[in-house]
């Protein structure tokens, strides 16, 4: 009875040990390791974006099945074309944010501002989880960032997770100068303008009252005139027109103009045959549709409407598209000068 007892102690104490072992064991299992391959891959390693406009680049990296996610990016080793260090872009300036989305429908500046919001953030971003990479450069310009046609900088992007960290190399940041407005008549490399007017996109059933013959978009100047300031945050927008002789022209001539849904801007008055809006800048103010933009929202469009008759004594439409977007803030004015000769209104 006794060699059994001794017998089954001696099995307890083997399958205790064991046990024991086996759990020591266990602390020096290797965790599992996130892999990081070679298969992250950014589509474009050349940025060129605009000084004085915000750019963001989405969905721009490519994560193959070798690396595991969630993954980090960080930039790193920013540095001129020589390979100088360039500590530019450690700093942060002020910039715009959307905390509330714009819908176009806002009924006043204040109503819009209250939907902004004053962050500071540098001038170049890596969104750390995605690796999108956000071009801050409302608030910079070619003053104190280099544009082309220098070549710019140079950065790195840190790829990491818990398997370890890769460097991705040799990205390419060429900025163009800033454009204060579009239609552009800037080179965006030399910032020399050809011709200091743009033109309409398209008229609409527009007759020279001499000739009687059709005014083509080319026979209408565009010119985009920062006025100066007309006080302390004054941010307003000017439409006038000329005739062929310089003259100014009443815009109310454009009488089935619907001048609440010209622009977005707000208390619109009409001055010296001109009309004047209180506005937010930029000019859109995102790129979304809206009843005052493109299709795309890139552009702001106005719509210069009026009525007559024509040959055939029925009422035809008529009118000028252009589409605009003006990204400096300030006193502007848009002005359209027609060049061959003034078209019929009556």
């Amino acid at each position: 009875m006794e060699k059994k007892i001794l017998k089954s102690a001696k099995q307890l104490l083997v399958l205790g040990i064991g046990l024991f072992m086996l759990a020591s064991c266990n602390k020096y299992i290797p965790d599992d390791q996130d892999s990081l391959g070679t298969d992250v891959v950014y589509s474009t390693n050349e940025f060129m974006p605009l000084l004085g406009r915000n750019t963001f680049y989405n969905n721009i990296v490519n994560i193959g099945q070798n690396t595991s996610q969630p993954l980090n990016f960080k930039i790193v080793n920013v540095r001129d074309i020589d390979g100088q260090p360039s500590t530019l872009f450690e700093d942060k300036f002020p910039v715009k944010i959307w905390k509330d989305a714009y819908t176009g429908e806002e009924k006043s500046i204040a109503e819009i501002e209250s939907k902004r919001k004053i962050e500071y953030r540098p001038i170049l971003e890596i969104l750390e989880k995605s690796g999108n990479i956000n071009f801050w450069g409302q608030s910079v310009n070619s003053n104190f960032v280099k544009a082309q046609p220098d070549s710019g900088y140079v950065f790195d992007i840190e790829v990491s997770n818990t398997g370890g960290r890769r460097y991705l190399r040799n990205f390419k940041l060429k900025p163009y100068r800033e454009r204060a407005f579009e239609p552009s008549i800037m080179d965006p490399v030399t910032g020399l303008s050809p011709l200091p007017y743009t033109h309409p996109s398209r008229t609409i059933n527009l007759y020279g009252e001499r000739t009687n013959q059709f005014v083509y978009p080319g026979l209408i100047n565009v010119y985009f005139n920062k006025l100066e300031s007309k006080g302390t945050g004054s941010k307003t927008l000017t439409i006038s027109f000329l005739d062929s002789l310089n003259r100014p022209i009443d815009v109310k001539k454009f009488a089935a103009t619907e001048w609440d849904k010209l622009v977005h801007g707000f208390n619109h008055r009409f001055e010296n045959g001109k009309v004047i809006y209180d506005v937010a800048y930029p000019i859109p103010l995102a790129p979304i549709k809206t009843d005052y933009s493109s299709s795309d929202g890139t552009y702001a469009v106005m719509n210069f409407k009026f009525r007559r008759k024509g040959q055939f004594g029925f009422l035809e439409d008529c009118g000028i598209e252009m589409p605009f977007a003006i990204y400096e803030e300030g006193d502007w004015e848009i002005q359209f000068r027609f060049t061959n000769e003034t078209p019929k209104f009556d």
